[in-house]
């Protein structure tokens, strides 16, 4: 109700620096959940259509319990999508995802990055770099392994989205994670995943240039892994607080967190606990259609999301 009686006085958002980064918690046992990307689409557009590449590295050895749990690799993923205005207020969108899972490029600029300021490594250095490691346990007895690189598609992501309120300043989104990814490779869950979110964005200005600024919530309906043993949770929270600064004519810096809550039942801090990631970075205008985002993801809670994940989503649009 708060953020529907803000939309009242606002201006309707028509610029980048409203819109948040697509980007998720690509923890590979997270996102094979349905968390999807905020959105919120410009006035003027008819349709928005691109490809959004991430990078994300892994690291982590925990044991609670009976679970067991070794990420050591990395993954990329790869997602080609579309948004579509279908009436004044209305619009669809969907995405198909590419998933890899490798050992990865990244670990020797971590390792350069944690010697050149002191800081700990999480225990990195006990293994050798470059390698893939993915392996679970429960009750002692190993039911997943990955080792060799390997990659295949992902779910896919349809959803349905309605602007609220006189200033069209509040999105309503309505997205299904449908089942069509290749669990082995952790690129799905196998299950039907619904999620609900609301964001709030408004343009705003720092002196004399343009900013913006947008938060939501939201909750998940999640459905059981086919693949992996560890108990998910039923439902849970999602949410994401961030701005934008137009600091020259056709170049922005952004800023975003985001976090959901705990998305399984477990002992393990890596999947038992909230996962909350900051984004740092920016955009660029190419031309008068195209734009190009860049970013850096950190984990603020760490362990319940990647190390570190290096993000580009280049997209053009077509204006009604």
């Amino acid at each position: 109700m708060l953020l529907l009686g803000i939309s009242v006085a606002a201006v309707p958002s028509q610029a980048e620096q409203t819109s948040p980064f697509r980007t998720r918690n690509l923890s590979p046992l997270v996102s094979i959940f349905g968390i999807p990307a905020w959105e919120a689409p410009s006035a003027d557009e008819r349709l928005r259509a691109g490809v959004t590449m991430e990078l994300a590295n892994h690291y982590r050895l925990s044991q609670r319990g009976d679970e067991i749990l070794a990420l050591d690799g990395e993954t990329w993923r790869t997602g080609l999508w579309f948004r579509l205005a279908v009436a004044e207020r209305w619009t669809v969108a969907a995405e198909l995802p590419f998933v890899r899972q490798s050992g990865g490029v990244l670990d020797d600029v971590i390792d350069a990055w944690h010697s050149a300021f002191n800081l700990p490594d999480g225990g990195r250095n006990r293994r050798a770099e470059g390698e893939l490691t993915f392996l679970l346990a429960e009750g002692g007895a190993p039911f997943y392994s990955l080792r060799q690189s390997t990659g295949g598609l992902g779910d896919l992501l349809v959803s349905v989205g309605r602007a609220l309120g006189p200033s069209g300043g509040t999105r309503l989104n309505a997205t299904v994670k449908l089942p069509t990814g290749d669990e082995s490779v952790l690129g799905g869950s196998g299950s039907t995943d619904i999620a609900f979110t609301l964001l709030y964005a408004a343009d705003t200005s720092v002196g004399r240039l343009p900013a913006g600024y947008f938060v939501g919530i939201g909750g998940m309906w999640l459905g059981e892994p086919d693949y992996i043993r560890y108990d998910a949770r039923r439902t849970s929270v999602l949410g994401i607080v961030g701005g934008s600064l137009k600091a020259w004519p056709r170049t922005g810096l952004k800023a975003q967190i985001e976090l959901h809550g705990a998305l399984y039942d477990s002992p393990l801090r890596e999947l038992g606990e909230p996962g909350v990631q900051l984004t740092l970075g920016g955009w660029r205008e190419i031309g008068r259609r195209a734009i190009v985002e860049f970013g850096v993801n950190e984990d603020l809670a760490v362990s319940t999301s990647p190390d570190v994940v290096l993000h580009v989503n280049l997209s053009w649009k077509i204006p009604r």
